[in-house]
């Protein structure tokens, strides 16, 4: 039967069809939007597709995991560089801005939002994601009275910048006992 056939090729390759579903879905008008969505939507799946999110499941500190972040950070903001060198609306933050929202909002989809890991691995790993930073949650912020001088995605160019914001919500998060990822659900909210 066809049907079996197609189950057994779906089964076969699972894994990568959850990563080829997250990077669509990340990848959304509202993220796509900012860039030059032709020459840019297609080689940033390639790139998020191709990210060993396997690699996390051996990863047993924060401090690996920021260096294993930081390697495919490059790998997203080249794409980025390379398809928008034009773009003046995502420069100086291109890198720690707009490629860091694209791989953060990845690697939250693939660890929180798919079945790619064990309950295990996600409560450890999810306390080492990484907060997307956008102009909603910059604005958020400047609400709660945290003080970053941050208006835009593309302000944040620099790794300082970003994790002067990350380490504003790790502080934060960590007197509640919970991964600040969370944060990201303002999102929703758009308060």
């Amino acid at each position: 039967m066809k049907i079996v056939k197609e189950f057994e090729r779906l089964k076969k390759g699972h894994k990568l069809a959850l990563r080829k579903r997250s990077a669509m879905s990340v990848l959304g008008s509202s993220v796509i939007r900012i860039f030059e969505k032709k020459k840019t939507k297609k080689p940033l799946m390639e790139v998020l597709v191709k990210i060993p999110v396997d690699d996390l499941g051996q990863i047993h500190s924060e401090r690996e995991y920021k260096r294993w972040f930081e390697k495919l950070l490059r790998r997203v903001a080249q794409v980025i560089e390379r398809t928008n060198s034009r773009n003046r609306r995502i420069y100086p933050g291109y890198m720690w801005g707009h490629a860091a929202k694209v791989l953060n909002l990845y690697l939250r989809d693939i660890v929180h939002n798919s079945r790619f890991f064990s309950d295990s691995a996600v409560k450890r790993v999810g306390f080492w994601l990484y907060v997307p930073i956008d102009g909603i949650l910059l604005r958020r912020l400047r609400k709660l009275d945290c003080h970053t001088k941050l208006k835009a995605i593309k302000d944040i160019d620099s790794a300082e910048k970003f994790y002067g914001v990350q380490n504003i919500l790790t502080e934060a998060a960590a007197k509640v006992r919970v991964p600040r990822i969370w944060f990201d659900d303002n999102w929703a909210d758009r308060q």
